[in-house]
């Protein structure tokens, strides 16, 4: 059966005024005859002996927080007295770390006022002392009791830091003007000390310290109010005050085309340091832009590619990776002026044919610039790296950058494609029935359907077609529009019908040798008839003057120009079509009703 009892430690305070640990009990409560009423028992955990019993008085409350005050005062004041004995300090911390420890089973309001308590009595000024110290266990403790404030809230712990920050610029500033320096140290810029000095071979102290400076960085807990956004606040602090700390063995390491330093505890040093900065770019935005750009940051990570340890060069290559992912242009433009592909094209090329991580890691970074379309970091690595990535032909990806590029460069020598694209794409040219056959319906159908595929109007395969190519199923389609023209001709010849001129078409195609190609077909009209040439209004008679005027739509190509007439809509050309309507032959008649 489990024990559901608390556990506990117990300490009495001594006529010396020294907490003396009594040991480790659990507690319960309880009718106590000789206490006349409900006391607290504390019965010792290895022989059930009574460690403590003391009668619950209801009407003492208030007494009882005095006490826990003086109680916690006393103990942060001993915690950090340069005089109280070493043995004692650990003691002191320990049971510290115990309380905090005990606190994780209260209930949530509880909770919230022990950890009040604590930040009102100064734990966190106690803790800065208590870290700052020489003896590694009680830091440890330290440590483990600032993650619990930070777990908890780690506004708490923000807010107390920049009212540090703000106090020891008040300070420093009337220093500077009495010449003297400063060397008071933020409570933050401790534990990012403590984190690289950690003398653990395996960091387990580091790993724990980074995971608390991701948490106090990370903006999802940041809180926002009308008054003031805590992001804003804690971000410009941190990158003003902390930021040059963390960055310090990262920067001491690659000052040249090396790692000064490649043993494996600084390996993973660094690697914890990279950890934090990519989640930095990830989260912070232009805080982190500005920093990088301004700092030459990402030049001196990728120093690390050349690490003979793989996880080290990999971090490196995640931290570009994330920049990359972000398609900025102030990144990019930044990585193109520096040239901070080369690293990675050496460790690229370093790695040979082995297929590992690094291999799969670095052609998913060009993969990405490849398929996202990233045109100046496309323009920029072939234009630099391409000799060196040509002969790569077990992926696609590079070959593929250089297609992307080609065509890039095409469409900036050759921009009427791209406009004639925008025009296809964005504009229909409405089709008349009287002008247009069925067969030059289909004719245009099919050209635009092409056109409208995003393919250039002259493939770069047709490049080095002649005109004569272009001009062939052109003259087709003229000589069976002329047949038809004179079939009509004939028709309406017999049928003795007039009528007016019927809407010319044109279609004229400049080329090189400017040639132009045009066909006007219209009704044959018998002398004297409305229509003809020579009659009153008629469209060739002097002084006359038409109706209406065609609207002509041109479209550019790289072949010529075509050119599409469109009419307007009108009450009079309706009622023209239909007196032509009634006038056509019966199987010209049928295809317009059909």
């Amino acid at each position: 059966m489990t024990d559901t009892r608390r556990r506990v430690k117990v300490y009495t305070l001594n006529e010396d005024r020294q907490w003396d640990d009594r040991g480790t009990g659990h507690v319960s409560s309880g009718y106590v005859e000789r206490l006349k009423g409900m006391s607290l028992l504390v019965r010792a955990e290895s022989d059930g002996s009574l460690l403590l019993e003391s009668k619950i008085n209801p009407n003492t409350a208030y007494q009882k927080q005095q006490e826990d005050e003086k109680f916690l005062t006393d103990l942060f004041a001993q915690l950090t007295d340069e005089a109280t004995d070493e043995e004692k300090r650990q003691e002191l911390v320990n049971f510290l770390k115990e309380f905090c420890a005990f606190s994780q089973t209260l209930q949530p309001q509880n909770r919230d006022a022990f950890f009040k308590t604590l930040s009102n009595m100064g734990i966190l000024p106690a803790l800065e002392v208590i870290l700052g110290m020489d003896d590694t266990q009680v830091r440890s403790a330290a440590t483990d009791i600032f993650s619990y404030l930070v777990e908890y809230n780690p506004s708490m712990v923000r807010e107390f830091v920049m009212q540090e920050a703000q106090q020891n610029d008040d300070v420093s500033k009337k220093l500077t003007e009495q010449k003297i320096t400063n060397k008071d140290i933020l409570l933050i810029n401790l534990i990012i000390e403590h984190m690289i000095c950690d003398t653990d071979p395996e960091l387990g102290g580091a790993v724990q310290l980074m995971g608390l400076l991701r948490t106090l960085v990370d903006p999802e807990n940041m809180l926002a109010t009308a008054n003031k956004t805590e992001k804003t606040e804690f971000l410009g602090f941190f990158y003003k005050h902390c930021m040059h700390v963390l960055t310090a063995p990262l920067l001491a390491n690659t000052t040249e085309d090396k790692p000064s330093k490649d043993d494996f505890q600084t390996a993973q040093l660094l690697a914890l340091v990279l950890e934090l900065l990519t989640f930095c770019v990830e989260h912070h935005t232009y805080h982190i832009k500005n920093y990088i750009i301004n700092k030459d940051i990402l030049r001196r990570v990728l120093v690390l590619m050349a690490s003979k340890h793989a996880f080290l060069a990999l971090c490196a290559l995640r931290f570009k990776r994330k920049i990359i992912g972000l398609k900025d242009e102030f990144y990019n433009r930044y990585i193109m002026k520096s040239f901070l592909f080369e690293p990675v094209v050496k460790a690229f090329l370093n790695n040979g044919s082995r297929y590992n991580l690094m291999n799969s890691a670095i052609i998913e970074m060009f993969e990405f610039i490849r398929v996202e379309d990233i045109k100046s970091l496309t323009a920029h690595v072939i234009e630099n790296y391409w000799k060196a990535l040509e002969d790569v032909d077990y992926v696609q990806t590079f070959k593929g950058l250089k297609l992307r590029f080609e065509q890039q460069r095409e469409r900036q020598d050759n921009p009427k494609l791209d406009s004639m694209r925008s025009i296809l794409r964005n504009h229909r040219y409405r089709r008349d029935a009287r002008t247009l056959e069925d067969e030059e319906e289909m004719w245009f159908n099919t050209d635009e359907d092409d056109m409208e595929d995003g393919e250039a109007v002259v493939s770069p395969s047709d490049k080095t077609k002649n005109d004569d190519d272009i001009m062939d199923p052109i003259s087709k389609f003229m000589e069976r529009k002329k047949l038809k023209e004179s079939e009509e001709k004939e028709v309406l010849l017999k049928t003795n019908l007039s009528g007016r001129q019927s809407p010319s078409f044109k279609l004229s195609l400049s080329s090189g040798t400017k040639t132009s190609l045009t066909s006007q077909s219209s009704a044959t009209t018998l002398p004297g008839s409305p229509g003809s040439p020579g009659s009153p209004g008629s469209p060739g008679s002097p002084g006359s003057v038409p109706k209406s005027t065609s609207q002509t739509a041109a479209i550019t190509t790289k072949g010529g120009l075509v050119g599409l007439v469109d009419y307007p809509d009108d009450d009079e050309d309706d009622d023209e079509d239909e007196d032509k309507e009634d006038t056509l032959p019966l199987s010209k008649k049928a295809k317009f009703e059909s």
